[in-house]
């Protein structure tokens, strides 16, 4: 909760008015005449104000029942109203409360209704705000004309009206010499210059993309993809689970693939040192070729001899296998030619 002042004898200054320990003041938008000359707010204490950080809530009060002059008299003082917060640096879209300094009757409400009313035509009727006690509150706010509650405990006996922004208590302080009454804010926002609406974070249809996007994500009712597997407590991977789990099986593959790769390298080598040893092998046998082998080799040269015999025989005997050249229609030819005796006068 927040705690202010409202005062009128004097301008206590907004460096006194923090050491007090108050951050916001109601300031009146009208003169007090000689003997309240700290009653209006300038344009000099709005920004010392400002300056220490204190924030600053608009009042209109000429006289305490200046109200019941109806509708009319609210148009002309909502227009001097918003003209001085205009002075003083306030904006257009903040609610001034207009004063019901007296213990109204439910017949005087009927002109405090038209004189807020008319005010409403000037401001806006979301910037039409009420002071008094707890009737007069009461009675402009269930009829609509008034957006904004400053109740003071004055004539409002034990009542509480619960929709007030701002509670002025029976409680005073003197505050750099100045007589001042104490208020409590109800509300985050209840009236002040400096006060700024946040924005919403997204639009409806911001969000809605952003809840498909998130089911997307987590799956329906946020409780995964059963399509992508299960972690370790069984429940269902979500996409970035499963992305996750598919980054780590890449990690796996790649670190097996490279074992598989130093191990392909070792065995190139390895036949690169066969082939080598290999040709040279073939050098030397071609070399000795004609001549006895040299010991080792000596011992294969006779079984050697008889495998090229055995490999040249099958070779003479390969086209006649079928499907081989040679084995067909001209073989059989000339088989049947050689079986046929010869005929006289032929030449065999």
């Amino acid at each position: 909760m927040r705690f202010g002042l409202d005062y009128a004898a004097g301008r206590p200054g907004g460096a006194a008015i923090r050491a007090a320990g108050f951050d916001f003041v109601v300031r009146y938008l009208s003169d007090g005449g000689p003997t309240l000359p700290g009653k209006l707010l300038t344009p000099a204490e709005a920004d010392d104000l400002r300056a220490h950080g204190v924030s600053i809530v608009s009042n209109w009060e000429t006289t305490a029942a200046r109200m019941l002059d109806g509708h009319g008299a609210g148009i002309v003082d909502a227009r001097a109203g918003l003209a001085q917060v205009l002075r003083c640096g306030g904006r257009r879209d903040r609610p001034i409360y207009f004063s019901a300094d007296f213990d109204s009757t439910p017949q005087d409400q009927l002109a405090i209704n038209a004189y807020l009313n008319g005010a409403a035509t000037v401001l806006g009727a979301a910037n039409v705000g009420v002071y008094g006690g707890y009737w007069s509150v009461s009675r402009a706010l269930d009829a609509g004309s008034a957006a904004w509650a400053w109740q003071t405990d004055a004539w409002s006996g034990t009542n509480v009206e619960t929709r007030r922004n701002i509670h002025q208590t029976l409680r005073q302080v003197v505050v750099a010499g100045v007589l001042c009454d104490v208020n409590e804010a109800e509300t985050e926002d209840f009236g002040q210059w400096d006060f700024l609406q946040e924005e919403p974070d997204v639009t409806p249809e911001q969000e809605a993309v952003l809840r498909d996007i998130q089911i997307q994500l987590r799956g329906p009712g946020l409780a995964g993809w059963p399509q992508l597997g299960t972690d370790a407590d069984g429940r269902s991977l979500t996409l970035v689970d499963g992305l996750a789990a598919a980054l780590h099986r890449i990690e796996d593959l790649e670190r097996e693939s490279t074992g598989l790769r130093t191990q392909i390298g070792e065995l190139r080598t390895e036949i690169s040192e066969l082939e080598a040893t290999t040709a040279d092998l073939v050098d030397e046998v071609e070399r000795l070729n004609g001549r006895h082998w040299p010991w080792p080799l000596s011992l294969i040269e006779g079984p050697a001899a008889l495998v090229a015999e055995q490999l040249a025989r099958l070779e003479s005997l390969l086209p006649d296998l079928p499907g081989m050249p040679g084995h067909g229609e001209s073989a059989q030819d000339d088989r049947a030619e050689i079986a046929q005796p010869a005929q006289p006068g032929t030449v065999q």
